[in-house]
């Protein structure tokens, strides 16, 4: 892509609301040797740098909304000269409010001792728990490999209906009647939930069980 941008002359923008789940998945995080643990602190085989200005990219849509923090988002420009005028295109925008500083004061928790990392790991990690979980039952079909914090599946109506019924709240991907789902986790999104949503999952599975009378019939 920017290879097509600088022969066109053109600014090129990463969208990076989940730049931090995008950089641990796939081992892509360490930014240091400094001695981390497998789970929140995964080795790294790129850098930020590495797939952000080094590849090309002129702005960056630095996202923290997604991964912990409240309506806090910084925009990194790596060409300077863009950001000269950014401060007013920001507020004839509608972005700038009174006392952002509170808000912006979250970006200093988020990227000390690598919380926006180690955040993200949990993320991707209760994915791949999900993931794994869900490609073990009969009917479910994982349409795509599971890489950050988002499942994409077709699952059986009655298990839709079923998770629905007991309270678990995601989208259906393509409008109503579609059964192809997005699942998102989370940084606080916790291991026994995840593991409720897969025994739920199996036990609307179950041919015998009638989702309407609530009850397994046949037996």
């Amino acid at each position: 892509i920017s290879e097509v941008t600088r022969a066109h002359n053109l600014t090129l923008h990463m969208d990076g609301a989940r730049f931090a789940n995008a950089i641990v998945g796939a081992g892509f995080t360490n930014m240091s040797s400094e001695a981390s643990d497998s789970l929140l602190n995964p080795p790294l085989r790129y850098t930020p740098a590495d797939i952000t200005w080094r590849a090309g990219v002129d702005i960056l849509s630095f996202g923290a909304t997604k991964n912990g923090a409240m309506a806090a988002e910084a925009v990194i420009f790596f060409n300077r000269n863009l950001a000269e005028t950014f401060h007013f295109r920001r507020k004839r925008g509608g972005h700038l409010f009174s006392k952002m500083r509170f808000l912006s004061a979250q970006l200093e928790a988020y990227i000390t001792d690598n919380l926006w990392r180690r955040n993200a790991s949990h993320a991707n990690k209760m994915a791949a728990k999900l993931a794994d979980g869900l490609n073990s039952i009969p009917g479910v079909n994982l349409l795509h490999p599971v890489e950050a914090n988002e499942i994409f599946a077709e699952l059986p109506e009655a298990v839709i209906q079923g998770l629905y019924g007991e309270g678990f709240q995601f989208y259906r991907w393509e409008g109503e009647g579609s059964t192809i789902v997005r699942l998102v986790t989370a940084f606080n999104t916790r291991e026994e939930d995840v593991a409720a949503f897969i025994e739920t999952a199996k036990r609307y599975s179950t041919p015998a069980y009638s989702p309407a009378m609530g009850e397994l019939t046949g037996v």
